[in-house]
């Protein structure tokens, strides 16, 4: 029935060697350092892909781009934000921290307002009454008075008690602060740098001069009523 097949069976013993046409050989290629195709990188070169005869396809990260790099996945950008918050919180509590204790800002105060109760209101400083403020000066007539006062710059108050009162404050020969009619029971204050004109009606007025912590108060003899005040 045609050729015959010889077919060559031979034992396996100590020397046997495999039948070259059993398998296929795969040699072992040198792969440049490109990082395709390499499993794992070893001390003694490079272990490919060799049990198979194709190449797996590998798909590039879209996320390994610029600055990225080869050290692994970087952090998601609301952490990095979360650490930023966290950071620039601790910065403002120990800035907080700082005037607190060097006096700028005052704890109690902060602690008052954080339990709801209002901190206690400072009672305004009241200039202190004194009769030395004021020098009388020349000769005082039936309606009008001179005076001379060691400042430069000083505060004129007029205040009113059972009626209006028609009240001029300002500078001598020049246009007054104030000039017009002061309500019953209230008051007008002006600062004066100079020599001053302060002319006043009826109405139970009176005026009150001050210059840092000290005040002097000057009641009208008559109405109207004149005064002039010369820094000395």
């Amino acid at each position: 029935m045609g050729d015959e097949t010889t077919i060559d069976v031979q034992a396996e013993g100590p020397g046997a060697r495999p039948d070259p046409a059993a398998t296929a050989a795969m040699p072992t290629v040198a792969v440049p350092n490109t990082g395709q195709g390499v499993l794992f990188h070893e001390a003694h070169g490079y272990s490919t892909f060799g049990d198979t005869d194709k190449i797996p396809i590998v798909t590039a990260d879209p996320g390994r781009g610029k600055g990225r790099g080869r050290g692994g996945p970087r952090a998601p950008r609301w952490l990095r934000l979360a650490v930023v918050m966290v950071s620039l919180v601790i910065l403002a509590a120990a800035a907080v921290l700082g005037l607190v204790k060097a006096g700028i800002i005052d704890g109690k105060d902060g602690n008052q307002a954080a339990n709801g109760t209002t901190p206690p209101t400072q009672p305004a400083t009241t200039p202190k009454q004194t009769n030395s403020l004021l020098t009388p000066s020349g000769s005082a007539s039936s309606g009008a008075a001179n005076y001379t006062i060691h400042q430069h710059a000083y505060g004129v108050t007029v205040t009113t008690s059972v009626g209006r009162s028609w009240v001029v404050i300002g500078a001598v020969g020049q246009q007054p602060s104030f000039e017009g009619i002061v309500p019953a029971n209230s008051s007008q204050h002006e600062v004066v740098q100079g020599p001053a004109q302060v002319q006043v009606g009826a109405g139970g007025t009176k005026v009150i001069v001050t210059a840092g912590s000290h005040s002097q108060t000057l009641t009208p003899p008559s109405a109207p009523f004149s005064y002039q005040i010369t820094p000395a």
